[in-house]
């Protein structure tokens, strides 16, 4: 999809994979009776420049069969930063209630997907980074280490970001060598969004400690606002910023959005000012929401919005799905609808592709395609679902592959896209393809 359409990487894929480890333990339990930070620097955002088209968005779940990739033997190991400064207990921190019947979340081998065109694209996860340039027919892994990464950013084919954990990498060169960048004193970055080799956003995810899965899930967790104008060596907040984001994306060095919990917001002069555009409905009786917000830009003001809903009960997780073409309207898309119902009874949205959420992918500001979850019996399946006519109407694409717990979706068409998640019932995970609407689907690579 074109560069201003492109998926934004979020802080919430990490939440949404807890929820789907959640369901995939009830799925189960039903079927078996049947380092440094960069110092603060202040400056203006440069002026970006134009880029090709690229895809992708990272985190949260599935995979299988063997691969038909190639491993170049030697992958690159990131070059350390030259200098960071020590910012130990400055960090943004936050408490919760510690929730139970969760276990912690291992690392995700595969956590995010991302392409510029039909032949370049990368995915990335704990200790490795991979990269095609033939649409995924043969993978070459570009990274071996220690960083458990869950986004990975490119504004084309030679400039891209991979980050995780306390971990942020850069390239120039289209992988072929990575640098290790030190990240910033306000927390992990929890969303990486550049609009040029030099500019570009993130959000500082406020520090959850050592919670449960399912506590990060149902309560939402926020930062700060960070700009980058040296292409991340070094972040200064966006002061002006509304409090508590949680994703962010820009079209253009001008334009962008800001996820709040139930709330998203917009500018239209780098982050300067701010103006609601969107408030989540609000619950029914005098239950409170405060749902966390995945967006992802399409055009010059479109945007597309995955409201991450609150618990698991009985298989399923509240979702909602919202558009805009402009900024300015807006309109419902989908929600799930067993839990929804009930918190939200007046908005009567069509059912989305699953009883839970998985990611989703803006091909431009009339399309995107949505990932479900759905475990009601055995390891569940991952059901695909095409919103086209800016929302209006809605068709299923079948279900992924072997992949039952999705994490992330890349879609460049509503015939083209790739999905990454794991096989809940080998372990494996793998990127399965797609060039003909979601009818049929190939295993591209395999790890686990």
């Amino acid at each position: 999809m074109p560069l201003s359409a492109r998926a934004n990487q979020t802080f919430a894929p990490r939440p949404r994979r807890a929820a789907a480890s959640a369901l995939a333990v009830l799925a189960v339990a039903v079927a078996a009776p049947i380092a440094g930070c960069a110092a603060a620097s202040s400056g203006s955002a440069a002026a970006p420049s134009s880029t090709p088209a690229r895809t992708g968005t990272a985190s949260a779940g599935p995979s299988s069969t063997p691969s038909s990739a190639s491993s170049a033997s030697g992958p690159a190991k990131a070059v350390p930063p030259a200098s960071a400064s020590s910012c130990a207990g400055r960090g943004a921190s936050a408490t919760a209630s510690p929730s139970s019947g969760f276990d912690s979340t291992p690392s995700a081998a595969l956590a995010a997907v991302q392409f510029v065109d039909s032949g370049h694209g990368w995915v990335a996860g704990a200790g490795r980074i991979m990269a095609t340039s033939d649409g995924g027919g043969n993978w070459t892994r570009q990274y071996a280490g220690p960083a458990d990464l869950d986004q990975v950013d490119f504004i084309d084919d030679q400039h891209g970001w991979a980050a995780g954990g306390d971990t942020l990498l850069r390239t120039t060169n289209g992988g072929a060598s990575w640098t290790a960048l030190a990240e910033p004193c306000q927390g992990e970055l929890s969303s990486v969004h550049f609009v040029s080799p030099a500019l570009g956003y993130a959000v500082a995810a406020a520090n959850a400690g050592n919670q449960s899965p399912g506590a990060r899930y149902t309560q939402a967790l926020g930062g700060s606002l960070l700009r980058t104008t040296n292409g991340g060596a070094s972040w200064s907040p966006v002061t002006s910023a509304p409090a508590n984001p949680q994703s962010a994306c820009f079209a253009n060095a001008d334009d962008g959005y800001l996820g709040t919990p139930a709330h998203i917001w917009r500018t239209t002069d780098g982050g300067q000012q701010w103006t609601l555009a969107l408030t989540e409905p609000g619950a029914s009786g005098n239950q409170k929401t405060a749902d966390t917000p995945e967006i992802q830009c399409a055009g010059a003001s479109g945007l597309w919005v995955l409201f991450l809903g609150q618990g698991v009960a009985t298989g399923h997780a509240p979702y909602l799905a919202y558009a805009s073409q402009d900024g300015r309207e807006w309109h419902g898309v989908l929600e799930e609808q067993f839990t929804e119902s009930a918190l939200r009874p007046g908005l009567k949205l069509p059912d989305g592709p699953g009883s839970g959420p998985g990611p989703f992918s803006a091909i431009d500001p009339g399309t995107a395609v949505f990932v479900g979850y759905t475990p009601p019996l055995g390891y569940g399946a991952a059901p695909v679902m095409l919103a086209s006519d800016n929302g209006y109407a809605l068709s299923k694409m079948g279900e992924v592959g072997t992949i039952n717990e999705p994490i992330a979706a890349a879609f460049l068409s509503h015939d083209q896209g790739w999905v990454v998640g794991e096989n809940l019932k080998t372990n494996a995970f793998s990127v399965e393809a797609t060039s003909n609407a979601g009818r049929t689907w190939t295993t591209q690579y395999t790890v686990g």
